[in-house]
């Protein structure tokens, strides 16, 4: 099977990698002791564990384990590869990864925070594992020790950052260095239990080759049917399409863009219905749209630095409040979502998505005012130094080939240099690896992004936006509100469902009423594939395809 998306991963190791491309082939290479259950985003079962039980004070989880499972290096799946696995991520402590979710165990947050900060030492780490974070009770029975009740722990065990990994292999390649990465990981995945082993990673190529000893599932009806999937990024929608036409490609990624040459838009406009176009009926399919938790928006950096001297430099307009309610005044959404994203998406309130527990549509949208936004500019120009006599330029980045954030870049770019107040924005793409190269450097004043769940609870999404300390957002923009965190906190462990939403009314409020983000859209999916292709299914808390459901014929 060949794919056709935009783009490859940053790392295929999931103690580091945080991004689809990336999470798409680890869920098909690696698996967890929870798992969805098939398209179900709630709903998570036990995978390579058998079975679990929680304490009654929801601070400790036991969990039994599958017998009779070996890695792809032949390296048996026991209790102390789980051990190995989640005290990797944890003791590699990437800032800019997804190791913060496992900030719940015990005293693993403050380990984390040590390394990150440099200040860690043998002894420290030696003194948290004689702790218990993590019990080894015996070969195929594993408990968890939580620092506090965490009601989305099972949450998290599902996504990959807890991927279980061969012992054997990572020490047979560079090991376990207390606060690195393991370079050797970052570019090789064949040591999970998953269905599919990578077997090369050229430049944006990626090949899967099928795992034939491949375990079953907790069913033990998976049998991976294909036995090489091709993951190509190809950056141009046209040549994709092209190639999906052609049948050299079985999925595409298609965007809402470029939809319009194989759906009725007539038919979607009017009625929100996908009708495939009669003259590409017999080659295509399209299936949707489906619910998505995904968010794109724009991010202002309020701490902006060069990325060679790693310094602040000297224009910082996105401190000022005035400058980042401007930028949210310039959106055209209503255009954005009519021509862009032709209604595959609908207008966020804040950070938690329509669906999800925690959202609350009586809290308002932004609105669109361009006579406001030039009046704000006008009035923070003198204190930030720009004026039409003495212009500054800002540039607006998102990632190679993908359409909808380049149009909205050019949608805010445009407004905001009409206004004609010294401000000039220009738009700027870079390739997935090179945008994140400059997003950790904190050298892009603003940008456009998405965020899909990591697990289906608003923790996943107040963390990352909100908190200043631990949010993968806040951390390249240089934005920390004490209180904000403190909140976050305790929504976390709050248990009364009416209790925990007013406090995440509370959270969403404040950060919309400092203009952090500009929420752009939240999307509704669609899938388009070759009509040969069989078995594929839809979940939004994947990253990717899941392919060991999938065949040709």
């Amino acid at each position: 099977l060949v794919q056709e998306t935009i783009g490859e991963p940053d790392y295929v190791d999931p103690a580091v990698d945080y991004e689809t491309a990336g999470g798409e082939i680890i869920m098909n290479v690696y698996e967890t002791l929870m798992w969805y259950d098939g398209g179900s985003a709630t709903k998570v079962i036990p995978w390579l564990a058998e079975s679990y039980q929680m304490s009654a004070d929801g601070k400790s989880y036991t969990f039994t384990l599958r017998k009779g499972i070996k890695f792809h290096d032949g390296t048996p799946f026991n209790a102390q590869a789980v051990n190995y696995s989640i005290v990797r991520a944890i003791l590699i402590a990437d800032p800019n990864g997804p190791a913060w979710m496992l900030g719940p165990l015990k005293g693993a947050e403050k380990l984390m925070s040590s390394i990150q900060d440099g200040v860690a030492t043998q002894a420290n780490v030696s003194a948290w594992l004689a702790s218990k974070p993590i019990e080894v009770l015996d070969e195929y029975t594993v408990r968890m020790n939580l620092d506090y009740p965490y009601s989305p722990w099972l949450s998290v065990l599902a996504y990959t950052v807890t991927s279980i990994i061969s012992p054997t292999y990572v020490e047979a390649h560079g090991g376990i260095k207390i606060g690195e990465h393991n370079e050797w990981m970052d570019r090789h995945a064949e040591a999970g239990t998953g269905p599919y082993i990578l077997k090369s990673w050229e430049p944006n190529v990626l090949t899967l080759v099928r795992n034939d000893a491949y375990w079953g599932g907790p069913k033990g009806n998976i049998k991976p049917l294909l036995k090489t999937v091709i993951i190509k990024g190809v950056a141009d929608a046209n040549t994709r399409l092209l190639d999906l036409l052609k049948g050299d490609a079985d999925f595409a990624y298609v965007p809402v863009t470029h939809i319009d040459q194989l759906i009725d838009m007539t038919a979607w406009f009017n009625e929100r219905k996908i009708v495939v176009k009669p003259e590409v009926a017999d080659k295509v399919r399209v299936t949707g749209p489906y619910e998505t938790f995904d968010l794109d928006f724009i991010a202002f950096n309020l701490n902006i630095k060069d990325e060679i001297t790693k310094q602040p430099v000297a224009f910082q307009p996105f401190r000022d409040i005035r400058v980042r309610k401007a930028f949210v005044y310039a959106f055209d959404i209503d255009q954005y979502l009519r021509d862009v994203v032709k209604y595959f998406a609908i207008q966020p309130n804040g950070p938690v998505p329509k669906g999800m527990f925690g959202y609350n549509p009586s809290i308002p949208v932004y609105e669109y005012n361009l006579t406001k936004a030039k009046e704000l500019l006008l009035q923070a120009g003198p204190d930030l130094g720009f004026s039409p006599q003495n212009p500054k330029t800002l540039t607006l980045y998102y990632n190679t080939g993908n359409l909808a954030r380049e149009k909205a870049a050019l949608l805010i770019a445009s407004a905001i240099n009409s206004l004609n107040v010294g401000l000039v924005i220009q738009v700027v793409p870079l390739d997935w690896p090179a945008f994140l190269a400059k997003q950790r450097a904190r050298a892009l004043p603003f940008f456009v992004l998405g965020w899909a769940p990591d697990y289906v609870d608003p923790d996943d999404y107040l963390i990352p936006f909100g908190h200043g300390e631990k949010g993968t957002f806040p951390i390249v923009i240089g934005y920390n509100n004490p209180q904000l965190n403190t909140l976050i906190e305790q929504q976390a462990v709050e248990t009364d469902p009416v209790k925990r939403q007013a406090i995440i009314d509370q959270i969403v409020n404040t950060l919309n009423s400092e203009y952090i983000y500009l929420w752009t859209d939240q999307a509704t999916a669609r899938h388009v594939e070759r009509t040969w292709v069989k078995g594929w299914y839809y979940n939004p808390a994947y990253p990717g395809n899941y392919f060991a459901t999938i065949s040709k014929g």
